[in-house]
């Protein structure tokens, strides 16, 4: 019998709704054995969120700077065939409670030479929050054989008003009546059961190091090149405003009000004016730079880090 751990984090239920559309695979399979881990941070994050705890948050997340997390659930003694991670970007980067279980002393035992495969439920920028996750797991000993990603497929800027909306009001709805409900729609996460069956497939035949080409070849990673091109100048710069912030007091303070408010205005303030020039750059891009811009797509679509 193989054993599967199945590690995330889910304060909507999106996550989980993904991870069950994967899972479905595994169900009733007497050759395996599933365990379930929800990481559950001691101080839950509220939800739904007032406009400034929202972005209280972002200086932390960027730091990856942890928060106290109750005991996980998981039984150190067993030996997991494999992995899965579920989790959420925060402001282009791993959300605070999986970043947090994944510096603890369990994760340095419990992944120490596994397979691990990673499921990401998003609004639509994973990228960066990816490139982090393979430097943790490299650093963790372990292995990366697969990624999924489940966007929301509504542009960017319809799917910023309605995360805001979701997040803040916290209700899946259509936004004043003339905008999407936020998120994955159901159709979407169909296809996990698509992707759970070649995962399980990889298991039977001991190739999980090929799956993620067969990943990719089923849209299990979505990238959109105006996308990748935002959240890279993003990328970029929030560290820098992290560190403005966090100069004036930790999370929660008074102090740092003031500055968290401005980058509360500023950042939907920016992804609203410079949407539809990074629009314009992305579809000139295939003209001008088509082999670098190909590049890029492909080698985020693995699962190598680049200084490897």
């Amino acid at each position: 019998m193989k054993n599967v751990l199945i590690v995330y984090f889910s304060q909507t239920g999106q996550a989980k709704l993904a991870i069950d559309s994967v899972m479905g695979a595994f169900e009733n399979n007497a050759n395996y054995k599933t365990y379930y881990s929800l990481i559950k941070p001691k101080v839950a994050f509220p939800f739904p969120w007032k406009y400034t705890e929202f972005f209280d948050m972002f200086p932390e997340t960027v730091q990856g700077i942890p928060c106290e997390i109750e005991l996980p659930a998981i039984d150190l003694a067993i030996k997991y065939d494999l992995i899965i991670v579920a989790y959420q970007p925060w402001f282009l980067n791993i959300c605070i409670p999986i970043n947090s279980f994944l510096q603890s002393e369990s994760a340095k035992l419990i992944f120490n030479n596994t397979p691990v495969i990673t499921i990401i439920n998003c609004r639509n920028m994973w990228i960066s929050a990816q490139e982090k996750m393979k430097r943790i797991l490299l650093s963790l000993n372990s292995n990366l054989v697969g990624n999924i990603t489940f966007v929301d497929k509504s542009s960017n800027l319809i799917s910023l008003i309605t995360v805001l909306a979701f997040i803040l009001k916290g209700k899946k709805e259509n936004f004043l009546g003339m905008f999407p409900k936020y998120g994955v729609n159901s159709s979407d996460l169909e296809v996990g059961k698509i992707y759970g069956n070649l995962i399980l497939s990889h298991m039977e035949t001991n190739n999980l190091p090929m799956l993620q080409t067969e990943l990719i070849n089923k849209n299990a990673v979505n990238i959109r090149s105006n996308i990748m091109i935002m959240e890279g100048r993003g990328s970029l710069l929030f560290p820098h405003y992290a560190n403005f912030i966090t100069k004036k007091g930790s999370a929660g303070s008074k102090e740092r009000r003031l500055r968290v408010r401005i980058f509360g205005i500023l950042l939907p303030t920016v992804i609203l004016l410079s949407s539809p020039f990074i629009t314009i750059i992305s579809r000139l891009a295939p003209i001008f730079a088509k082999k670098k811009l190909q590049k890029k797509i492909h080698y985020y679509r693995q699962n190598l880090l680049k200084d490897m």
